[in-house]
């Protein structure tokens, strides 16, 4: 794609279309990326004496030297190329896209003694939940699983005292063979997705023998652990949710629009029509086209990476909150 280079006395001629922006230092170095439906009356903003801008802006604005675009046709491409680039330059005054450090995943994995573990990123080994921005709540509820499914905690087998207070399933002393790892794994996958509400049920029962008992502080506790595991569910189930296939318009203008079909944040089709010529036969070869490469790729297992996640919901958020688009069924 191509760059168009603006001096700062030459902004106003900056194009009235959707696109990206470089705020270029005097070393040529980007120190900010940004998009817009309208790059002219965008980057113009930045210069506005007045514009009530934060102390941040005021700061990178000094340091302007001139500004790149690339143009593009619709908003949404910009959004994508802007996201792209962020996450590539990292420039000092975004703020997008630099937190995925923090999100972590849950393993299961048969072949390890604890069968499940909180980890900062995928291997090749076991099934994966998340990413997650839970931070040290995964930890937490980790131990809500440990406790519900009886799980080993030790680093190694040393049969400890949990299997005779009933609290572990022991794999240490040889209760536990693989049939029984394979089925609590799958247990507690379906738990996670929200197919099952077994750990729920569990701590709902817990918690109200606790009740029974008068023992209203344990019981407050256990409501938390509900709580925070049914977050965790929800959580999971929006991440299933944005594996979904997307085909969608965005209008350009009076007669234009932009047809895509996107998987996650990938692009996988796309095609600009003119509605002003548009015949009945052209609507079903668009649509045929886009249902074949959707049942040519199938349902997508793969893992969402935690650089990806805040990408893939920003873009989601986008198709929908934006006014000038629509959905295809196909």
């Amino acid at each position: 794609m191509k760059k168009s280079v603006y001096k700062l006395d030459e902004l106003n001629e900056l194009p009235n279309s959707p696109g990206i922006y470089f705020m270029k230092d005097e070393g040529d170095f980007v120190i900010y990326v940004g998009k817009s439906k309208n790059l002219k009356n965008r980057v113009k903003s930045y210069f506005f004496k007045g514009g009530g801008h934060s102390r941040k802006i005021k700061r990178m604005i000094k340091n302007v030297s001139h500004v790149d675009i690339i143009r593009t046709d619709t908003e949404f491409d910009a959004l994508l190329l802007e996201c792209r680039y962020i996450h590539e330059i990292k420039p000092m005054y975004n703020t997008l896209l630099k937190n995925y450090d923090k999100y972590k995943y849950l393993s299961l994995n048969q072949k390890s003694h604890n069968l499940i573990e909180v980890k900062d990123d995928i291997d090749d080994h076991g099934i994966y939940f998340g990413p997650y921005s839970f931070g040290r709540k995964m930890t937490a509820i980790k131990d809500i699983l440990v406790k519900v499914y009886k799980l080993p905690i030790c680093s190694r087998p040393n049969k400890c005292i949990r299997y005779d207070l009933g609290k572990c399933i022991a794999p240490c002393r040889g209760n536990v063979n693989e049939t029984l790892k394979y089925s609590t794994i799958k247990n507690i996958e379906s738990d996670l997705n929200g197919k099952s509400h077994f750990v729920v049920r569990q701590l709902k029962k817990e918690m109200n023998s606790q009740i029974e008992n008068l023992n209203f502080e344990k019981a407050a506790v256990i409501k938390e652990e509900i709580d925070l595991f049914s977050s965790i569910v929800r959580k999971q189930k929006n991440l299933l949710n944005l594996k979904r296939n997307i085909v969608f318009w965005m209008k350009m203008d009076e007669f234009k629009y932009k047809i895509y079909y996107i998987s996650m944040f990938e692009v996988k089709y796309e095609k600009i029509l003119d509605t002003k010529n548009l015949s009945r036969e052209t609507v079903d070869k668009i649509k045929r086209e886009i249902k074949e490469l959707i049942l040519k790729e199938g349902k997508s297992d793969r893992i969402i990476k935690k650089e990806e996640i805040d990408y893939i919901n920003i873009v989601n958020e986008y198709i929908k909150n934006t006014e000038d688009r629509g959905y295809i069924i196909v």
